[in-house]
This record gives structure tokens, sequence and C-alpha cells, in this order.
């Protein structure tokens, strides 16, 4: 396994493409493998989870929001790398979508949940 490595480069057919493997913690303490791929404003990250399969996890969203939190391979200074490599590609901007989304997304729970009290006074004055 490479997971502890700073990072390694691969060809892909003409292409050296940095990578960098992480080892996360996954539900029961069960350990992922999160492969992060660069070439030139190409990213790609795939995760060994079931989600990570077809779907997007947690485990890549937290690493690749720059937490380190789950790491428990021996590099997670190498999450700073990925928040690097993610600027200005398009899993950046998507990223951020989803940011903003969640974001708005909160907010409409608490307006939600203000309408919600002002119904429950309205309708027992």
């Amino acid at each position: 396994m490479k997971f502890g490595l700073n990072s390694t480069s691969t060809y892909y057919g003409d292409f050296l493409m940095p990578e960098l493997y992480f080892q996360v913690r996954g539900e029961r303490g069960v350990p992922l493998e999160i492969v992060v791929r660069k070439t030139g404003k190409n990213l790609t990250a795939t995760c060994s989870c079931s989600a990570g399969v077809d779907d997007i996890c947690q485990h890549r969203i937290t690493l690749l929001s720059g937490s380190s939190k789950d790491v428990i391979s021996n590099n997670p200074e190498d999450v700073k790398k990925v928040v690097a490599w993610i600027a200005g590609t398009d899993v950046g901007r998507a990223l951020q979508d989803m940011v903003d989304a969640i974001k708005h997304l909160e907010n409409a729970r608490e307006d939600f949940a203000d309408a919600r009290k002002r119904l429950i006074k309205a309708l027992k004055d």
C-alpha cells in the first residue's frame, strides 16, 4: 500500500499525474482508502466506501474541505496539498456550490422553524 507517502506520481498514457493517498477512519473504525489525482485543471478523488463508488461520500467531502480529522495514515499534512490542488478546478467550483447550497438549506430550516413557531402562536391567539 502507498499510504503515508507524501505524494507519488503515476503515468497515465503520456501524462504524469500527481497522486495523494490517504487512509481515513470509516464507520465502526474500518479504514478506508482515498486517492486524489490531479492533471492540469482536472481533479479526481476516489474512496473505497460503498457510497464512494457511484455517489459522493462524507469522507471525500471532509478531506476536500481541508479537514484531516479522520486521516489515520501518517500524512495528514498532505490535506493542505489537496486543498491547493482544488483551486481553479471543476471540483472546487462544485464543492463551493454545495457549501453554498448547504448554507441556504440551513437558513431555510431556520426560516421554517421560525414560521412554524409563528403559526403555532397565531393558532393559539
